[in-house]
């Protein structure tokens, strides 16, 4: 596999189906995207519906795979357990990162993968767009301005970080890990043609969405 993209999800049935939608939309092939639940009644359901059934089928019949399963118990931490989980799972040679409440453009596996596929970087991170606030993140190497949403890493790079935990802003521990790390090699990737394919949907009390 080209890319593994990690989804964990709780609550959030309509945001979460359309989160899906949008991976199960991608313009390449040769992805999976684990799809898990942190004991998500509202996953479960969609697991079993028809609707579900048909993507799992046609992204099988593209050469990709869509997995979806549920923990039996809630680990709670804004989904570190199960981020934790689909790293050592992963078999894409990159992994990306997805909020189940969040929405990817159709060309953003093609787009983060055109900075580091074919280098010797061992992540490399762009810049987003903030729906709420009607405005590009200018992504930086600092906190609160760079988290998961920015970034794809190279899988075998990622798996000698340490592991996410529990406290909320580990995306950015995981982060400052990376770049310190000895010898690690990463860079922004921007161009005057660059468009953020990463719609950041939610930003606490600002949030516009019209489902649930």
């Amino acid at each position: 596999m080209r890319v593994t993209i990690s989804l964990p999800c709780y609550g959030r049935p309509q945001r979460t189906i359309r989160a899906i939608e949008s991976i199960c939309n991608q313009n390449i092939n040769g992805w999976e995207a684990l799809v898990v639940g942190d004991a998500c009644w509202s996953l479960s359901s969609f697991a079993e519906s028809e609707h579900c059934k048909e993507l799992v089928s046609h992204a099988e019949l593209n050469g990709n795979k869509l997995s979806i399963s549920n923990l039996t118990d809630n680990k709670g931490g804004c989904g570190y357990y199960i981020i934790n989980q689909n790293i050592q799972n992963a078999k894409g040679e990159y992994f990306l990162f997805f909020g189940n409440d969040d929405v990817i453009l159709p060309n953003h596996f093609e787009n983060y993968l055109a900075g580091i596929e074919g280098t010797d970087y061992d992540f490399v991170y762009y810049n987003t767009y903030l729906e709420p606030l009607k405005k590009e993140r200018n992504s930086e190497l600092r906190s609160g301005m760079i988290g998961h949403s920015e970034i794809i890493v190279k899988t075998d790079f990622l798996r000698k970080m340490p592991p996410h935990g529990f406290d909320y802003g580990h995306d950015f521990v995981l982060i400052r890990n990376m770049a310190s790390y000895d010898g690690a090699k990463y860079r922004k990737f921007a161009n005057s043609k660059h468009i953020p394919t990463y719609i950041v949907k939610g930003l606490g009390d600002l949030r516009h969405d019209t489902i649930d």
